[in-house]
C-alpha cells in the first residue's frame, strides 16, 4: 500500500508516540504501584516494631502484655485504618488474634524463620501481611502476624491502569491527526517546490523555484535544484549553440563546394582547370573531415570519465619531442627555434591518446600562431605530486576579454579569425581533455602567450 509523504510521517509519529507512550504509561503504573506497596510495607513494620514491644515471654510461651489496653486501641485503629494481628508459639498454633479476624486466621509459614512480606487472602479478600519471628535467648519463641486488606490500594491501581489503558488509544488518534495536520504545513513548500518543477520544460528553463531564507533543509533543496537548473540551462544553451555552430560550420564549406561544382559544369574548361578547382575542393573536404573528426572527439570526451579509462606511466618529455617530430617541416618552415627544457624526473601515470590530445592541439597551436624567425620555449618543472608544463610562444596576443572564451567550441580569436583557418575546436577538445585528466590550466597572454599546465604524476 503506498501511503503519502504527509500518511507516511504521521504514521511514524503515531509509531513512535506509541512506543514513547507505552514505556512511560508502564513506568507510571509500576511507580504508583511500588510506592502504593512501599506505604503499605511502611506501615506493616511500624506496626510490627509497635506490637514486639507489647509482647512478654513467660517460659516456653507469648503472650499480649497490658491486652485490655491493646484490644481498646485496636478497636480505634480498627474503624480508620483496618490491621489484623495474630500471635503464635514456636509450633505455629495460635494464642491470641484481634477481634476483627473473627473466626479466621491468618496463614502462617513456619519455613521462614526471618522477617517477611508477602500477599495473602483472608476469606476472599486481598491482603499484605508482614511474619516476624519472636526471639529469645536466641530462641524463637513465636511469631506474630500483621496484615492490611489490600481493597483500596488495589483499587486505586486498577483506576490507573484504567485511567492510562482509556487515554493510550485517545493520545495516539490525537497524535495521529495532529501529525497530518502538521506535515500538512510542513510539506506544503516541497508541493510548491514540486508544482514548479513540473512546470519548467525546455521553453522555459530559466524559470526557478522560490528560494526561502530559513536556513533549513527546505533552503537546501531549493538551492540545489535552483543550481541543478542553472547547469541543465547552461548544457542546453550550450548545446543549442553548439548544433548551431557546427551546422554553420559545416554548411558553408558544403556550399562551396556546390557552387564550385555547379560553375565547372557549366561549361567546358582546361583540364588544368578541372585539375585546379577539384585540388581546392579536396582541400575542403579534408577540412571537414577533420572537423568532423574533432566534433567526434568532443562527444566521445563528454561521454567518459577518469574512472573508467585505462593510464599507463609515461615520461612527459619523450611525448613532447615525439609530437615535436610531427610539427618539424612547419616549423622548419617558419624559422622557428625550439627551446625544450629537459627533465629527469618526468614520469606521469595518465591515459596517454587523451594526453596526446592535448600536447598536439597546445604545439600546433603555438607553431601556427608564432611569428616567423621567433621562438618556442617549453619547460617542464617536476614537484612531488605534479608536473607543471609550460608552453609559450610569441605572436599576436590572445585579448584579455576573450582569455575565458577560446576554451568554447567554434570561438575564434578575432585577430586570428581572419588570418589563419580553423574550427575553434583544438583549445575545446583540450579543455574536455584536461578536464578529463584532471590537469589544471592557466592562460597568460603579453609579449609571448603562455599555456601552462599543472599535471597531476597519478590519477
Amino acid at each position: 500500500m503506498k501511503l503519502s509523504i504527509r500518511n507516511r510521517i504521521a504514521l511514524y509519529s503515531v509509531l513512535g508516540i506509541a512506543s514513547i507512550s507505552i514505556v512511560v504509561f508502564i513506568a507510571i503504573y509500576f511507580t504508583v504501584k511500588n510506592i502504593v506497596f512501599s506505604e503499605i510495607d511502611g506501615a506493616l513494620k511500624f506496626e510490627a516494631k509497635k506490637h514486639i514491644n507489647e509482647v512478654m515471654f513467660r517460659k516456653d510461651s507469648v503472650y499480649f502484655a497490658y491486652k485490655d489496653e491493646w484490644l481498646e486501641r485496636e478497636h480505634i485503629e480498627i474503624e480508620v485504618y483496618p490491621l489484623f494481628v495474630e500471635l503464635y508459639n514456636a509450633k505455629g498454633q495460635g494464642l491470641d488474634k484481634s477481634p476483627n479476624l473473627r473466626e479466621s486466621s491468618l496463614e502462617l509459614d513456619l519455613q521462614q524463620e526471618n522477617t517477611f512480606i508477602s500477599n495473602q487472602n483472608l476469606d476472599g479478600e486481598n491482603i499484605r501481611q508482614i511474619q516476624f519471628p519472636l526471639i529469645e535467648n536466641n530462641t524463637i519463641q513465636g511469631f506474630i502476624a500483621i496484615a492490611i486488606p489490600l481493597g483500596d490500594a488495589e483499587l486505586v491501581i486498577k483506576t490507573l491502569l484504567d485511567t492510562l489503558l482509556f487515554i493510550y488509544p485517545i493520545l495516539l488518534v490525537i497524535t495521529f491527526f495532529m501529525s497530518r495536520f502538521i506535515s500538512q504545513i510542513t510539506i506544503k513548500p516541497v508541493t510548491f517546490i514540486a508544482k514548479t518543477v513540473n512546470e519548467i520544460s525546455s521553453n522555459n528553463l530559466n524559470k526557478r523555484v522560490p528560494e526561502t531564507s530559513n536556513g533549513d533543509e527546505l533552503e537546501t533543496l531549493s538551492k540545489a535544484i535552483n543550481n541543478f537548473l542553472n547547469r541543465i540551462d547552461a548544457a542546453v544553451k550550450r548545446e543549442k549553440q553548439f548544433t548551431a555552430d557546427a551546422s554553420h560550420q559545416l554548411r558553408t564549406p558544403l556550399a562551396i563546394l556546390k557552387g564550385n561544382l555547379e560553375v565547372l559544369i557549366r561549361k567546358r574548361r582546361e583540364p588544368e582547370q578541372y585539375v585546379e578547382e577539384i585540388k581546392n575542393n579536396i582541400n575542403k573536404i579534408d577540412g571537414m573531415s577533420d572537423a568532423v573528426e574533432k566534433l567526434l572527439i568532443l562527444a566521445r570526451l563528454n561521454s567518459h570519465t577518469l574512472k573508467n579509462l585505462e593510464t599507463e606511466e609515461l615520461c612527459l618529455y619523450d611525448e613532447i619531442e615525439a609530437i615535436l617530430i610531427n610539427y618539424k617541416k612547419d616549423i622548419l618552415k617558419k624559422g622557428i627555434s625550439i627551446t625544450l627544457d629537459k627533465s629527469e624526473d618526468c614520469q606521469i601515470q595518465t591515459h596517454k591518446t587523451y594526453l596526446r590530445l592535448v600536447l598536439d592541439n597546445l604545439i600546433s597551436n603555438a607553431v601556427k600562431y608564432g611569428e616567423d624567425q621567433t621562438r618556442i620555449s617549453i619547460s617542464l618543472e617536476p614537484t612531488t605530486h605534479h608536473l607543471k608544463l609550460s608552453i609559450c610562444n610569441k605572436g599576436q596576443k590572445i585579448p584579455a576579454d576573450e582569455i575565458n572564451d577560446i576554451f568554447n567550441p567554434f570561438f575564434r580569436n578575432r585577430y586570428h579569425e581572419n588570418t589563419e583557418k580553423g574550427y575553434g575546436l583544438g583549445l575545446a577538445i583540450v579543455a574536455k581533455a584536461i578536464d578529463l585528466l584532471k590537469i589544471k590550466i592557466h592562460v597568460s597572454s603579453d609579449e609571448y602567450t603562455c599555456f601552462s599546465l599543472k599535471i597531476p604524476r597519478t590519477p
